[in-house]
């Protein structure tokens, strides 16, 4: 056997939020575990949570500790258990950033309303945006994101969840 990496999204796919079956996770987890103690294997998390949020999740659901985590929708690494975002990803993903112009951008926008604090990060802003009104703002929003000459990405999930990032 050789090493192998073990990289996952996590709602939905390793654990379920609502309905599903968690029962095999502890089989996994022990098979993971038993692969990386023998041949190094790494694992990696990747989500679109907030480090809270993740916290909540890896307690609730016994996650193992990860090799790295892809944290707030790819916009943070932390690698190793550490509670610090990798400053090299920063660093490439600042360029282009101006999170309080982004922030004040949005705040022209009423149907747009801010997540609760926990899911705001230094390359994130997150809003709700109700589904309805979707079609009519966010061609609006980007164009106006595009003429303040910001690096942005606009990522509308769920029908309701808007992350604008670098």
């Amino acid at each position: 056997m050789k090493p192998f990496l073990f990289v996952t999204d996590l709602d939905d796919t390793l654990v379920y939020r609502t309905v599903g079956d968690d029962s095999a996770l502890p089989e996994l987890n022990q098979l993971l575990s038993q692969h990386r103690q023998e041949y190094g294997t790494k694992i990696v998390y990747s989500t679109g949570r907030s480090p809270v949020l993740y916290k909540e999740l890896q307690a609730q659901k016994n996650l193992l500790q990860p090799d790295a985590l892809v944290l707030s929708v790819g916009t943070e690494i932390y690698l190793d258990g550490t509670d610090t975002p990798d400053s090299g990803w920063s660093e490439i993903l600042s360029p282009g950033w101006e999170r309080e112009t982004v922030l004040s951008i949005t705040k022209k926008y009423p149907e747009l309303v801010r997540q609760p604090d926990s899911e705001q990060r230094p390359f994130k802003v997150s809003c709700f945006l109700e589904q309805e009104v979707s079609a009519n703002v966010l061609p609006q929003l980007e164009a106006e994101l595009q003429k303040s000459k910001l690096n942005v990405k606009l990522i509308y999930s769920s029908g309701i969840d808007l992350d604008i990032v670098p």
